[in-house]
């Protein structure tokens, strides 16, 4: 079966499409009722646009697909909001480092970009309730011997910037590891293909990625770092648009939109997600 045929067994029927038609609805309306004169959610109704981060760079929460086009699991789950919100959606591309940038200069209203919920990352912005869960790993070619955070001794590890991946596997390596880092997941990804570093850490997703697109380069997991969850995030104060996105992840949480979205991109179940 298709990914992109996955969501189809969800709205089928009279009464599937009757139940999301009614969804959709009433999330509209929860919203423009939420929103407070002046601010961010009020302005986002009136002028019906929503600025959203797009990372493009990391599969498969966002890639440019055939026709240039952003597509991926976070992306989609961009264009979700918009339509419940029913406004029209402008992404606003950027890379990891400059996904929270972004959102604190007022370039975006929310940040979706797989963007792990930290103590680091909670003093600048307010997270909502997570909407998705990743592993960070180390991968590498088969023939890099890497069982342990221990054999890291001594090899090159390549690490993308402002991602979780920097945030936790430093301090998980032995003193002689040398961490190289890189501007984008992309310029991760080519170093280990070619021999530039030993190994890099990554979301399992995107290991997946490069091992499906380069399978002469043999690169495998070679152990899971920790298990993390992404959530959207909304500046400092704006508390009225982070009060509707809190309500908009319960109802897709239990109306199965965000698993399928998951399960579309990934090809694995989503796990169950802690409330916050």
């Amino acid at each position: 079966m298709k990914r992109r045929e996955m969501l189809i067994g969800a709205a089928t029927g009279a009464a599937g499409i009757a139940t999301l038609a009614a969804v959709t609805q009433s999330m509209q309306a929860l919203a423009q009722a939420a929103a407070l004169p002046g601010g961010v959610l009020d302005r986002i109704i009136k002028e019906k646009k929503i600025r959203i981060t797009a990372e493009v760079t990391s599969p498969p929460f966002g890639i440019l697909d055939r026709n240039n086009q952003p597509d991926g699991s976070e992306i989609e789950t961009a264009r979700q909001l918009a339509k419940d919100l029913g406004v029209e959606l402008e992404l606003v591309q950027v890379t990891a480092p400059q996904r929270i940038p972004a959102l604190l200069a007022g370039r975006a209203d929310v940040a979706i970009s797989s963007l792990s919920i930290t103590f680091d990352r909670a003093k600048t912005v307010m997270f909502a309730p997570p909407h998705g869960a990743l592993s960070i790993v180390i991968a590498g070619p088969k023939k890099v011997q890497i069982r342990s955070a221990a054999d890291m001794a001594g090899k090159k590890i390549g690490l993308t910037r402002a991602t979780l991946e920097e945030a936790t596997v430093p301090p998980s390596a032995p003193p002689t590891a040398q961490m190289v880092f890189f501007d984008d997941i992309a310029a991760t990804m080519q170093a280990m293909i070619s021999g530039q570093v030993d190994a890099a850490g990554m979301s399992a997703f995107a290991a997946k990625s490069v091992s499906d697109r380069n399978p002469k380069a043999e690169i495998e997991n070679k152990f899971t770092v920790r298990t993390a969850y992404y959530a959207p995030a909304v500046r400092p104060g704006d508390f009225d648009l982070l009060q509707f996105l809190r309500t908009w992840v319960f109802l897709n949480k239990h109306n199965g939109v965000l698993a399928n979205i998951y399960k579309k991109y990934t090809e694995v179940a989503l796990i169950d997600l802690p409330a916050m």
